[in-house]
């Protein structure tokens, strides 16, 4: 078999042989393959900086430009570690500690609705181009950086606003799990720190964010803290994620409630 190759001298050469960050992306959502999360969400409000802190693994298929299934394992707190196995017309969830609830034999409960899947960032939407394209335009700092999940990095630093961030993604929520809008709508106007790195192959490595927020509605002065820390790994893997088996699945009509409950 014949090949071959092009070389390119010139300004123009890095622009050819190496694709950008957004190109990238959409290459990777198009494909067959997915990609390895995990991160580490730390809150922190009050005056004596009350904080919890959570983790989370996950596999991500996709195909057909976007994401078609993820499996989460999460932890918080001592309640134990959960699963959910979700795809975009139905999810499956699993506990560690069983609900009594669930009939015998019984072990996971799928719940049929519309899921809106995506890689996320704090309040970032990695795997929306226009978003991805979005946040990067507002870098202030590129720099070389470490190697992670084995290549070299560039680490890229800036801010946006969660103004703009809605404007790219209506579904976002801040606060009490409300939209910047109406009485929430001085949110618009608070910023997001970011930063990524980015592989030579121009695929995110890692994402840290930093969202401050007011207390309350009531109490503007003060502020509540959530930083986000996500790594990624194995872009491209061979994935391909499963609902568990059928046996073992219950639907909401099986439940079996007491009169406490």
């Amino acid at each position: 078999m014949l090949t071959a190759s092009v070389s390119v001298i010139g300004p123009h050469a890095e622009a050819v042989t190496r694709p950008d960050p957004i190109a990238a992306l959409k290459r990777q959502l198009n494909g067959h393959g997915g990609v390895r999360q995990s991160s580490v969400y730390r809150f922190v409000w009050g005056p004596k900086k009350d904080h919890v802190t959570s983790r989370s693994r996950a596999v991500y298929e996709f195909g057909g430009g976007g994401i078609v299934a993820v499996d989460l394992r999460y932890s918080k707190f001592s309640s134990g570690d959960s699963r959910s196995i979700i795809f975009p017309d139905r999810a499956y969830g699993w506990e560690r500690d069983r609900p009594d609830h669930l009939p015998a034999g019984k072990s996971w409960i799928v719940e049929t609705k519309k899921n809106d899947l995506e890689l996320a960032c704090g309040k970032i939407r990695l795997s929306d181009p226009a978003t991805l394209q979005h946040v990067l335009a507002t870098t202030t700092v590129k720099r070389p950086a470490g190697v992670y999940d084995g290549t070299r990095t560039t680490l890229y630093e800036g801010s946006t606003t969660i103004g703009e961030l809605y404007k790219l993604n209506p579904r976002l929520q801040v606060g009490d799990f409300e939209k910047p809008t109406g009485q929430y709508a001085s949110y618009t106007k608070l910023p997001v720190k970011w930063r990524l790195w980015l592989g030579s192959d121009q695929l995110v490595r890692r994402c840290q964010t930093r969202y401050d927020e007011p207390d309350s509605l009531w109490n503007t002065k003060d502020r509540d803290l959530e930083t986000a820390d996500v790594r990624f790994s194995g872009w491209g893997d061979a994935i391909h994620i499963k609902p568990p088996p059928a046996e073992l699945v219950a639907t909401p009509d099986e439940l079996v409630f007491s009169n406490d409950d």
